[in-house]
């Protein structure tokens, strides 16, 4: 009897031994799968901070270039607006009656086009509607108004073309037959209301740009406190 009670005893004991060999193996291995996990998430989050600080500087970066191009857009017809309506009150203001393609003269050279990439108007779009739809067409208006006095450049100089003149100075005196006044007159029409369109064009399309380069810019300032300012005048104003 002693002797199995014994035996029952180291039994027990043994069995004891291996449930906490057993029973260790599993809480240490509970206890590394924890650490791997929690270890897991944190680069994961970490990895995802450095991605939305990565997209961020992007799409601040995109912010920047786009405002820059808006200034120049808004420049450009600003340039154009005034060099017909200083030209034109100039003139006046010295008495001239002729017609406004006498004294208007090409410019030279003409502003290049300017495109709104998809960047750029998907990410006003991700962050305001109302600028997106602000902004969304000034690219367009600006070229259409830039090809508009492309096309008053090469008119009046195919029509300048035609016809000698004395030159006193930067002034010139073309002498002209009746069979020219008449051809002329139906083109001098067309290039008189080419400067009116050009001047309502750049000085209307400056202004519209400017309200959106003021839009742009606050929307800018909110989501990423952009310290650049702009100087608060409408273009064709000053």
């Amino acid at each position: 009897m002693a002797g199995e009670a014994a035996a029952q005893v180291s039994s027990v004991s043994t069995a004891w031994a291996v449930f906490s060999v057993i029973g260790g193996t599993l809480i240490g291995s509970t206890i590394s799968t924890i650490v791997a996990l929690w270890t897991q998430k944190r680069n994961l989050a970490a990895a995802k901070a450095q991605r939305d600080e990565e997209r961020q500087a992007k799409r601040e970066a995109i912010g920047y270039g786009f405002l820059f191009k808006l200034i120049r857009l808004a420049s450009n017809l600003d340039a154009l607006g005034k060099a017909v309506r200083q030209t034109l009150e100039g003139a006046a203001a010295k008495g001239f009656k002729g017609s406004a393609f006498q004294i208007v003269v090409p410019v030279v050279p003409l502003p290049d086009k300017i495109v709104f990439s998809p960047d750029e108007m998907g990410m006003v779009l991700s962050l305001d509607s109302a600028v997106f739809n602000q902004l969304g067409a000034l690219d367009e208006l600006h070229n259409s108004t830039v090809a508009l006095f492309e096309m008053y450049g090469k008119q009046r100089t195919a029509v300048m073309d035609r016809f000698g003149a004395k030159m006193e100075g930067t002034l010139g005196t073309t002498e002209m037959t009746e069979k020219d006044l008449h051809w002329l007159a139906p083109r001098a029409a067309e290039l008189d209301q080419l400067v009116e369109m050009m001047l309502q064009r750049a000085e209307g399309d400056g202004k519209e740009a400017w309200v959106g380069l003021e839009s742009l810019h606050a929307m800018l300032q909110k989501h990423f406190g952009i310290k650049h300012k702009l100087e608060p005048k409408y273009p064709g104003n000053a």
